[in-house]
């Protein structure tokens, strides 16, 4: 949603007043280079008419897709970038599947240093996780075909985790001949991962580092592991949206960054090349005719698109995609289920592009237009009273969730930071009143929705809380993770003298089945509690 200006935004504004007041001395050619490495330019110096931005930007709003962070590139220049607060660009956020591209780039470089070649046969590098009989099928599944996600199994569901889990995907039955049909398979992504650690003797974090991460600036990036430490070659991968556009970048330069070649250039050109089609029954004018992106064909990793585009995309739409024929990228963090949409609201500005610079209209604006936008509050109106510099503390009467104590601490400004007290731990959560405040916790989800609890290596987890008085004597707080999109908690504080009722409010679960299915309600769950006063 569009609101007034934020506290982010402004001190965006000043430190770009600021370094323009430094830069007043450099050459008019000299582009203006931002920490995290990028180049910025406007978008009628790239070609780009802002009003094409703004409507991009209104429509995103109208349509109601949650976006998170955004940045497009046009010429190798970033025009436009926006956080959607409380997100900001200084935080990691989930890539999940998108993750995917990283590893297949990590098979490239060792391709690259003689480590494997892509048609070796999977059964080699794990003799001791083989099955007691090895299949056609299996004997002939290559390396290719984990990067193509043309294995041929039955199914794609698999036991255990980590070396348990390899053991299940060797024992895998077959339903086709690998590299003849496309099926979205997560674990042979992650065999990927494996692979690369039995070639190195590292994992693939660690092997990327020196080669991609640290040349690009990616710095900071946490990756998740699987039960023996093996890093998730298939999502797991958390990075900031610059990022995503460093990544974006390197491959549609086809492996190069700043002048240095990093990766050859033949392998990201088979990389983003169609290796497999999703439905090879299709026409080509079907192809071209598709309202989505979801028969366009299959590289290593690579999803191709649409306007002869290619993209890394995960779960909720963690995308970078690059479209060679404009030189134009579009990265983002978001949690949008309508994927096929939003990659047409990307179609929709190419036409409008041109290669030559444009004259701006001195009259729009552009980041004013865009400042406002934010994701949506949990919270309608703001607090009807206000609690200041308060500190509340609860016995909680025995409950499933654990919880032994809480406590309240209001600040001046009526800010609230809970702590909840377990048996095993000490948990702190900061709400901001009416505002977003920004914190850290390890606490767990009391109901899992889209993710789940991780502890290799991932928490605490940034967060950000939000608190409202929906009544004199109710407060509401809601707290989202930075880090996953999906993970949040709504609590309902209700004071009634000494006594206290809390509820952990449920999300509603995603529908299941016909349209007119009668869907389970979901149950709030409530716990109760007595003030402790000394």
């Amino acid at each position: 949603m569009k609101a007034k200006c934020s506290f982010h935004d402004l001190s965006l504004v000043l430190l770009i007043a600021i370094l323009f007041s430094f830069g007043c001395s450099r050459s008019a050619e000299a582009p203006l280079v931002y920490e995290d490495g990028l180049q910025r330019s406007t978008p009628e110096e790239q070609g780009v008419p802002s009003e094409t931005i703004a409507s991009f930007f209104r429509a995103v709003e109208e349509k109601g897709y949650d976006v998170h962070g955004l940045m497009m590139i046009r010429h190798g220049k970033v025009i436009v970038e926006h956080w959607w607060a409380p997100y900001a660009p200084e935080y990691q956020h989930a890539m999940y599947s998108a993750t995917k591209t990283f590893t297949a780039v990590a098979v490239g470089f060792a391709v690259q240093e003689g480590l494997l070649d892509i048609e070796d046969k999977v059964t080699s590098f794990f003799p001791e996780l083989l099955p007691e009989t090895i299949s056609p099928q299996l004997a002939d599944l290559t390396v290719k075909h984990l990067l193509t996600m043309s294995v041929g199994h039955a199914s794609t569901r698999y036991t255990g985790s980590g070396l348990s889990q390899v053991k299940s995907f060797l024992a895998g039955e077959f339903a086709h001949d690998p590299g003849t049909s496309f099926a979205y398979n997560i674990t042979a992504s992650h065999m990927l991962s494996h692979i690369i650690s039995k070639v190195t003797g590292i994992t693939i974090h660690e092997y990327l580092k020196p080669r991609l991460l640290d040349p690009l600036g990616i710095k900071d990036v946490i990756w998740e592991m699987d039960n023996d430490g093996y890093n998730m070659g298939n999502g797991g991968s958390h990075m900031k949206t610059s990022d995503m556009a460093k990544m974006g970048l390197f491959l549609l330069n086809k492996g190069k960054w700043d002048g240095k070649q990093l990766l050859d250039p033949a392998w990201i050109e088979a990389a983003t090349t169609p290796h497999i089609f999703q439905h090879p029954e299709w026409t080509r004018e079907q192809l071209e005719n598709a309202k989505d992106d979801g028969a366009q064909g299959y590289g290593y990793q690579i999803w191709m698109g649409r306007k002869n585009s290619y993209r890394a995309i995960g779960g909720q739409n963690q995308l970078i995609m690059v479209i060679p024929e404009y030189d134009f990228i579009l990265v983002c963090h978001s949690s949008i289920g309508d994927e096929a949409g939003f990659n047409s609201l990307i179609y929709d500005m190419l036409p409008s592009m041109s290669d030559k610079k444009l004259q701006a209209d001195k009259s729009f604006d552009l980041k004013a237009e865009i400042s406002g936008y934010e994701i949506k509050r949990p919270f309608t109106g703001v607090s009807t009273s206000k609690v200041t510099t308060s500190t509340r503390r609860y016995q909680m009467n025995d409950n499933q969730s654990g919880i032994r104590n809480l406590l309240f601490r209001f600040d001046a400004s009526g800010n609230c930071y809970l702590t909840f007290v377990t048996a095993g731990a000490i948990h702190n959560i900061p709400f901001g009143l009416d505002t977003w405040l920004h914190g850290m916790t390890d606490r767990t989800l009391s109901v899992a929705r889209t993710v789940y609890p991780n502890a290799m290596g991932v928490t605490p987890v940034q967060t950000a809380g939000i608190c409202t008085w929906t009544a004199e004597n109710q407060l509401s707080a809601y707290y989202l993770s930075m880090f996953n999109p999906g993970s949040d908690e709504t609590f309902r504080f209700t004071f009634d003298g000494d006594d206290l009722k809390m509820e952990i409010i449920v999300p509603a679960p995603r529908r299941m089945g016909p349209p007119d299915m009668q869907q389970p309600e979901p149950g709030n769950i409530i716990l109760s509690g007595t003030r402790i006063r000394d």
